[in-house]
């Protein structure tokens, strides 16, 4: 009887470890870069032809081209960019942080008209947004090699203000998000960019307990600046989890 038992289980043991083995064996490792400030960049084909950027094995942005796009974080924050921008003059959004150009792809396809200065520090991360995600065909952008908190003490760091401001800075180790980016120093710097009826976007990791505290911490520092905040926990069908933390001066 035991021994019966015992041959039933080890099929179903292996069940799972032999799915997870196929797909594993399914992914295509493109690329691989060394980043001295990150550590190990990634580009990773799926079976399905979906690419990820991954640093240090975290996921950090995919490509764009596939349906299920539009159930991701990375689009509902773009979404949301567009929206904002609709019927404005001369349309302006400012991406800091770069990923896979997930982002920014994304507005360039639903808005191509919106101007786009991007900044990003990392020149691996440049190079395999060139080479795998199509950074150098975006219609109206403009890319600014620099560390984001260098570039915001400088006294004008930007020569106009934006209609929305999307923070996505992500770093190569847990909890893979720049926290520094949480602090009130940081929002009164940021905020004298944003226009006086702008949008002010975060893309947060969210896929445990203390990150998901974290992003209710930030929407309630958003609230000492802007009238409204709203915090969306966005499940993505690749297993991925995120929350979209927006402020706006406006009710």
């Amino acid at each position: 009887m035991q021994q019966s038992i015992i041959q039933i289980i080890i099929p179903l043991l292996l069940i799972p470890f032999l799915l997870w083995t196929y797909f594993r064996l399914r992914l295509k490792k493109l690329a691989q870069y060394k980043s001295e400030k990150l550590g190990n960049i990634t580009v990773i084909e799926k079976y399905n032809k979906e690419r990820v950027l991954t640093i240090n094995y975290y996921a950090q942005g995919i490509s764009i081209e596939k349906k299920s796009i539009k159930q991701s974080y990375w689009f509902t924050v773009a979404e949301s960019a567009v929206k904002f921008c609709k019927g404005k003059k001369n349309p302006r959004i400012l991406m800091l942080g770069l990923g896979a150009n997930t982002i920014s792809n994304l507005i360039d396809r639903l808005n191509p008209k919106i101007h786009q200065p991007i900044v990003e520090f990392d020149d691996k991360i440049i190079q395999a947004c060139r080479e795998y995600f199509y950074l150098d065909q975006l219609t109206n952008f403009k890319l600014i090699q620099s560390d984001v908190y260098k570039l915001l003490a400088k006294k004008n760091a930007f020569d106009k203000n934006f209609d929305a401001i999307i923070i996505d800075i992500f770093t190569g180790d847990a909890p893979f998000v720049d926290l520094k980016s949480n602090k009130s120093d940081f929002m009164q710097k940021i905020i004298r960019y944003l226009k006086r009826d702008g949008l002010i976007i975060f893309n947060r990791p969210a896929h445990n307990e203390p990150l998901r505290n974290g992003g209710k911490e930030l929407k309630e520092c958003l609230s000492n600046y802007f009238k409204k905040t709203k915090l969306l926990n966005v499940k993505d069908p690749r297993g991925y989890q995120n929350n979209v933390i927006t402020g706006s001066f406006k009710k």
